[in-house]
């Protein structure tokens, strides 16, 4: 008498819905919550925490700043720290560059940032 398939097709079933994590990009550049590779590390922006950036169409007396909440993956262990656009942190990464640039009277929704990271050569 043939055993019945239910159990061994209710397996297959469940195994096509796992889902394997995404590998990072490797271009140094995420949206917030994706992730990519900066070297050794994997960086994944995950707010923006400040933006005071002078608009690009405007006329400030001082720049202002970004500041994003980033976690840093390094040989498995993950710190979040908050870096500032320009400025290096203390693990030699720089979040060298922000999309888009801010506009008065406009707000920047969440999916648009494009975040880009380089790594400092001691």
């Amino acid at each position: 008498m043939p055993r019945p398939l239910w159990p061994l097709l209710s397996l297959l079933a469940i195994g096509a819905c796992a889902t394997l994590p995404k590998e990072p990009r490797p271009d140094a550049m995420a949206r917030l919550g994706e992730t990519t590779r900066v070297g050794a590390f994997r960086v994944q922006p995950l707010s923006v925490e400040e933006d005071s950036r002078c608009p690009e169409n405007a006329r400030c007396i001082q720049a202002g700043r970004l500041i994003v909440r980033t976690a840093i993956t390094d040989h498995g262990r993950r710190i979040v720290r908050d870096l500032e656009l320009g400025k290096p942190d203390v693990s030699g990464l720089v979040l060298d560059g922000a999309e888009p640039g801010r506009l008065a009277g406009k707000t920047i929704l969440p999916a648009a940032w494009r975040f880009h990271w380089s790594q400092v050569r001691p």
